[in-house]
């Protein structure tokens, strides 16, 4: 899987950030950031899953925290968003 742009932010009031993510799964995705949040911390995030795609938007839970970034499992997707991960991930 190669890498792509997301946004994201842990809250409303906070500004987005926008790293790379890779390692995307229909469960959730790695993304590589200086801003570490902690285990269980929810963020959301936006992201286009490949070249062209229209935007996947959903809200995630951090399940690991790595030197290098963090592990953010989909704890709420709709189903365009579902179909647009599957569709990158065939």
């Amino acid at each position: 899987m190669t890498r792509f742009l997301v946004q994201h932010q842990a809250a409303v009031d906070d500004s987005v950030d926008v790293d790379y993510a890779s390692e995307l799964s229909r469960g959730g995705l790695f993304i590589s950031t200086t801003k570490l949040l902690a285990p269980k911390a929810t963020l959301h995030v936006q992201f286009a899953p490949k070249k062209d795609a229209h935007l996947v938007s959903a809200f995630c839970r951090v399940k690991e925290v790595r030197p290098d970034g963090i592990a953010a499992e989909f704890v709420s997707l709709d189903a365009e968003s579902e179909q647009l991960i599957a569709q990158a991930l065939a």
